[in-house]
């Protein structure tokens, strides 16, 4: 167990001692929340009294500075894995753009600021919201950089910066009357700032006391590839989304809402594409389908006389959830004018809250905006669907 030795007159000798400490702990704040990308792998041990041997995880951590976002120092994905002497459990968590993500135990969370405010800051307070708040996160340097800017305010923090051969060590106690209630020392890169090594006691001498050791791999200072958003997530994430996504995305909460992203092949191998937030040539009509629903055919029919009746233009996306080529276009041989033929739409379809109940028609205005929508099949929708394609709005 580490011990600290702390020669308290020194420390507090005079008020410039402690303002230089602080300062040089805010400019490598200032250094480290500003690192554009960063990549690093890191093995965090925990030792508690009542265990003889550490629980180990491996962590891979990714970040990219977010200077403008006003939920989270960065946007991040952390993915980690703990052996077990059965299996071995895995999980990851991750953040951009106001929306957060976590798995574990075969369940995907998912949170999107624009609809739950409340769960990225409760209170008020950010720093408690569920991107803030996510396991590991506090290894990531942006993350570090914010504990250390907490750390130059606080008086309860006691705390020496030191250049130590090749590496900047910041040693310490935080003291609550008297008492210390945990040990830190962060070890970093002299050059680059970036973290090699943390040790933190919580409750040292303690019952409950804790230890923690994480011990970072060799990193790139400046690593290529940080695109940290929702394409690059479920590309390497895949069958945690397909499997285990429980969206808070409903086809009822669409009205209102931009449409999602659209990303799926055409039937004649091209990839159709629409990024959340743009908008259409014209009012668009959205129609998930399978072939192997015994209505598809009634459904095509009912949307291409509805369309035709119309006084305006308006265009249509057939986004099939079927992946095989050939039972698209045993339905629809080939798109008409203004429309769009997709298949292995279940990304879309997914993230719409549509699942796999077709047919589900959406409409959406030409600036990207959901309207309105039918789910299911009946026999009115001829007129349920001229009512509410009349009503959209061109640009």
């Amino acid at each position: 167990m580490k011990s600290f030795v702390f020669i308290v007159a020194t420390l507090l000798a005079t008020s410039e001692a402690t303002t230089a400490a602080s300062a040089d702990l805010t400019e490598i704040a200032g250094r480290m929340s500003a690192i554009d990308c960063y990549k690093a792998d890191c093995t965090y041990e925990v030792l508690l009294a009542s265990l003889s041997q550490p629980v180990t995880y491996t962590v891979s951590l990714e970040s990219s500075a977010a200077s403008a976002d006003t939920l989270a120092p960065c946007h991040y994905i952390i993915r980690w894995s703990l052996p077990a002497a059965a299996d071995t459990t895995s999980g990851f968590s991750a953040y951009f753009d106001g929306t957060h993500f976590r798995f574990r135990d075969k369940r995907l969370q998912e949170y999107h600021s624009e609809w739950s405010a409340q769960s990225f800051a409760p209170g008020g307070d950010t720093w408690r919201g569920v991107q803030c708040q996510a396991q590991f996160c506090e290894l990531l340097p942006q993350f570090m950089a914010a504990r250390f800017r907490e750390m130059a305010a606080d008086t309860s923090y006691i705390y020496t910066v030191k250049t130590v051969n090749d590496a900047v060590v910041i040693d310490g106690v935080r003291r609550f009357g008297g008492y210390d209630g945990a040990e830190y020392t962060y070890t970093l890169d002299a050059a680059t700032l970036l973290p090699r090594r943390i040790e933190l006691e919580n409750n040292p001498g303690q019952i409950g006391e804790q230890s923690i050791a994480v011990t970072y791999s060799l990193q790139p200072a400046k690593p290529s590839g940080c695109t940290i958003d929702m394409a690059t997530l479920t590309a390497t994430e895949s069958e945690a989304f397909e499997k285990y996504r429980e969206s808070s995305f409903t086809l009822e909460s669409l009205p209102g809402r931009m449409l999602p992203e659209i990303a799926a092949p055409t039937t004649t191998g091209e990839r159709y594409m629409h990024v959340r937030g743009d908008g259409f040539a014209a009012p668009t009509v959205l129609v998930f389908l399978e072939s192997s629903v015994g209505s598809t055919a009634d459904v095509v029919r009912a949307v291409r006389e509805a369309i035709a009746m119309l006084p305006m233009q308006v265009d249509v996306i057939w986004a099939f959830l079927d992946h095989r080529a050939d039972d698209v276009e045993a339905v629809i041989e080939r798109p008409m004018l203004g429309e769009h033929l997709l298949m292995h739409a279940t990304g879309a379809a997914r993230d719409c809250g549509v699942g796999t109940s077709t047919p589900a028609i959406v409409f959406v205005n030409a600036d990207g905006k959901v309207s309105d929508f039918i789910n299911g099949y009946n026999q009115d929708l001829l007129p349920l669907v001229i009512q509410k394609a009349s009503l959209l709005k061109s640009l």
